[in-house]
């Protein structure tokens, strides 16, 4: 008989670093899978509001180590975001928002 609490897998965990879901245009962002299990094989992944569904690096973000960075942040950024691994176990997902910035005149 097998147990079927032996095949279970860790999940990561999505934290977004400002701590916020509101960004402006040009804003940095960092995005971490915080992981139990580094053999899992995490990365990020997001669907944008154009449903694009993609993973950091394939022409946005920086992927390090278990973070994605995205230095300079667009309104077509804005979606949901999550941790996937190769697995097939998926984090929390987080929705992000990029509005542009006011302008303030003098």
């Amino acid at each position: 008989m097998i147990s079927l609490l032996s095949c279970t897998t860790n999940q990561a965990r999505l934290t977004v670093s400002p701590s916020s879901s509101q960004f402006f245009k040009e804003d940095f962002v960092s995005l971490s899978c915080e992981e139990d299990d580094s053999s899992a094989g995490w990365t990020l992944r997001r669907n944008t509001s154009k449903q694009q569904r993609s993973q950091c690096g394939d022409g946005w973000g920086r992927w390090t180590r278990s973070s994605c960075n995205i230095s300079t942040l667009f309104t077509l950024d804005s979606g949901v975001y999550w941790c996937e691994s190769r697995e097939g176990p998926i984090s929390n997902m987080v929705n992000l928002t990029v509005t542009g910035k006011l302008s303030v005149w003098s």
